[in-house]
């Protein structure tokens, strides 16, 4: 079976998160995150029913979607494509491919289970295509509970002098922050906007979240805000300093290290770190081993 990338990544005829300019009659699609995310009008794309909502929801684009579960299987150009959670955010997808040989592509993944989202389980397969982001010994992420404690411990101390904000990426980190602050600081936070939007989606298909406050020139209705990482920077807090008189805290959620002007990091990741990568490959028992993005190369080796 012929693997190879050609304006999105082609399993056999299977086309997977496939350019625009890919106008095959179907395509599937692995979850909501941008780079995964270009659509045209002709295509059917089948994913999750989480993934077309977040679609829908974040790029209102006129697209046909076939929503389809886990484990189902569709056939498609004599193949047998089936979707399997990938835990990385909500609705994502390993896609599982049965032709001549069998292939699981994890598209970006997580083992770790999460306060929001079950981690992914490995898919046994003859060809494995696996995401390689932190494909080096020197990534490994400790538990889960304990970054989640390191969170609750830094808002609830500096809540207490001050305002803080939490940077995560608006669709995945930023759910799991709301959480996190609602669970481990007791504290209901304020939310920008595209955090609001996304968390919307999260309780649409039964993910709790807790209370949280949609940011509308209210920042006093809480001491907490969570924020996309793009927009925390230096004018940031100095216009949270001057319009709150209080002094401003601010952490980022992230699995690479860098303060780049934070207080503090958390390592908070939604892809697996190495040793997490290595148990899937080993649990697999694949023949051929590909990776894709990050430490490709380090990784293979």
């Amino acid at each position: 079976m012929q693997i190879y990338s050609n304006r999105g990544l082609f399993v056999g005829p299977v086309p997977i998160d496939p350019k625009a300019s890919c106008r095959e009659e179907k395509a599937f699609i692995s979850h909501g995150h941008a780079d995964h995310v270009a659509i045209n009008k002709t295509t059917e794309y089948i994913c999750t029913p989480e993934t077309a909502a977040i679609i829908k929801n974040r790029y209102s684009l006129d697209a046909k979607f076939n929503a389809t579960g886990f484990g189902k299987k569709i056939p498609l150009n004599g193949s047998t494509v089936s979707l399997h959670n990938s835990g990385h955010i909500l609705g994502s997808a390993q896609v599982l491919v049965q032709g001549s040989k069998t292939v699981a592509v994890t598209s970006d993944f997580k083992m770790q289970d999460s306060l929001i989202q079950k981690g992914a389980s490995p898919l046994q397969c003859d060809i494995l295509v696996i995401e390689s982001t932190f494909g080096m010994p020197c990534y490994q992420f400790p538990k889960r509970e304990l970054v989640y404690e390191q969170i609750g411990s830094f808002v609830k101390e500096k809540a207490k002098q001050g305002f803080v904000v939490l940077a995560g990426y608006s669709l995945g980190k930023a759910q799991e922050l709301t959480k996190v602050v609602n669970e481990y600081a007791g504290i209901s936070p304020l939310v920008h906007d595209s955090v609001f939007e996304n968390n919307q989606v999260y309780e649409k298909f039964g993910v709790k979240l807790g209370p949280y406050i949609k940011l509308d020139h209210n920042l006093d209705e809480s001491s907490v805000l969570i924020m996309p990482p793009s927009l925390v920077n230096h004018n940031l807090r100095q216009v949270l300093e001057y319009s709150l008189h209080k002094k401003i805290f601010s952490g980022m959620a992230t699995g690479w290290s860098f303060r780049n002007g934070f207080n503090e990091t958390f390592p908070l990741s939604d892809h697996a770190d190495f040793s997490q990568l290595m148990d899937y490959v080993k649990q697999a028992d694949p023949r051929l081993v590909i990776t894709m993005h990050g430490s490709e190369r380090e990784f293979a080796s």
